[in-house]
């Protein structure tokens, strides 16, 4: 076969996704959260768990599993009572089994009155427990260590885009005329004063990080025929250049509005870019 030749399925930003880590699979974890509760994740299957805070009942939920490194898991799930509602609710968390530390994220959606699909994004930051063992005091935590960096994340054989991390809060997204990115997102992001969007960045350990972002300026300015508010969370993995995650909010189909929901991945390489771009000024702060 002429792999020149080979007939490609259409591929969104999910051609290099991993597979579903299966690895928990029968573990317990207890977290102590900074925010004052305990949380039990019980991995009762190879897509289910159980979950609970202290002081309630377990829940169940489906879960995703996707890996940083080799001791580093991302770990999500619908709250199963929220599935057909507007008040869709993800909790996702960073397992850290080398620090012994948790991060945890929660999303949820329909908050807003005037913006129904926006998505809000809640942290936490926590250790895990174990037993016979002294409970961390060091934590995750917001960083700002990628400002000034530019790195071409490749999302399919044939898409790759420019992300420009230049403050805490936000970042840039460019992406070169090569890339089918320019027929896939030109479209509705040429409508934006910039191609910014609102991100938080944690870091993990040394190379890696989680990447939080929210694309509330799309949601807040556009409010298009298609895309409406996404969050995406994964974390990068600078040391081997790749990055890994899941996504959270909706699209629309049809003229109706349903759940944007993938697993998602990518390999990465660091660029140079334009001087106007990389000290554009930031269209959306004073």
């Amino acid at each position: 076969m002429n792999l020149r030749d080979y007939k490609r399925p259409f591929y969104a930003i999910n051609q290099f996704c991993q597979a579903h880590c299966e690895e928990l699979k029968g573990q317990s974890f207890r977290f102590t959260m900074d925010g004052g509760y305990d949380v039990e994740l019980c991995f009762t299957g190879e897509k289910t768990l159980t979950w609970r805070v202290d002081g309630d009942e377990p829940r169940e939920a489906v879960y995703e599993c996707v890996k940083g490194d080799d001791t580093t898991y991302l770990v999500d799930f619908d709250l199963v009572e929220t599935l057909d509602t507007d008040h869709r609710s993800n909790d996702l968390y960073v397992i850290d089994l080398e620090q012994r530390l948790v991060t945890r994220v929660f999303c949820h959606i329909g908050y807003n009155k005037r913006l129904p699909y926006l998505v809000k994004m809640d942290f936490d930051f926590g250790a895990i427990l174990v037993e016979g063992k002294e409970t961390p005091f060091r934590r995750h935590c917001f960083s700002s260590e990628l400002i000034g960096t530019c790195v071409e994340w490749h999302w399919n054989f044939e898409m790759w885009t420019h992300h420009k991390y230049y403050d805490s809060d936000y970042y840039t997204l460019t992406w070169p005329e090569d890339s089918a990115a320019v027929q896939n997102l030109g479209g509705p992001f040429e409508l934006l004063p910039s191609h910014d969007d609102v991100t938080k960045v944690i870091k993990i350990k040394d190379k890696m990080y989680l990447f939080c972002l929210t694309e509330e300026l799309m949601e807040r300015v556009l409010q298009g025929p298609v895309f409406r508010s996404n969050n995406m969370i994964f974390l990068q993995n600078y040391d081997r250049m790749v990055h890994a995650g899941r996504t959270f909010g909706t699209i629309m189909q049809d003229g109706k509005p349903v759940p944007c929901r993938t697993l998602f991945g990518s390999f990465g390489n660091p660029i140079k870019l334009p001087d106007e771009v990389l000290y554009a000024e930031n269209a959306y702060t004073v």
